[in-house]
């Protein structure tokens, strides 16, 4: 048998039918989580969100993070302390979302995490609070090791 275009065409079409679908399977089995649940709604409201910025600047270092060996620390300044009484802390691990845990904390000197209740990564810690029924937040990036 001879070997001529024919077969040349045969030959190139199933090796690419064959990458097309080893393509499809491999794509078909990857991760691809939203960075929210809800995330085309918080798209929507994207300009509430830019208010909620603005009114936050003034508290941008008020909240320290010190992390030690088995304690992450969360120091709120006396000006924050001063205009709520709750701190809600969402860690937010963006490379794997089932790493992300809340916790809502009575305001006071330090809040205290194990340092055990978090995978080696990076995460951002996003703080919010109410005060005179304006909300605010703001953001702090740790990384653990």
């Amino acid at each position: 048998m001879k070997f001529n275009w024919g077969h040349g065409i045969f030959i190139f079409l199933t090796i690419f039918v064959i990458l097309a679908i080893t393509f499809i399977v491999f794509s078909l089995n990857q991760d691809n989580d939203l960075v929210t649940k809800d995330y085309y709604d918080k798209g929507a409201n994207f300009s509430e969100q830019i208010e909620i910025n603005k009114r936050s600047e003034i508290f941008k270092d008020s909240i320290n993070v010190n992390i030690s060996n088995s304690i992450i620390s969360i120091i709120p300044s006396g000006s924050l302390q001063n205009v709520t009484d709750t701190l809600t802390s969402h860690f937010y691990r963006p490379s794997d979302k089932n790493s992300d845990f809340s916790q809502i904390a009575i305001m006071s000197e330090k809040i205290e995490i194990p340092k055990s209740k978090l995978k080696k990564g990076r995460y951002i810690i996003k703080f919010s609070w109410i005060h005179m029924n304006n909300t605010y937040n703001t953001e702090k990036e740790i990384y653990i090791e």
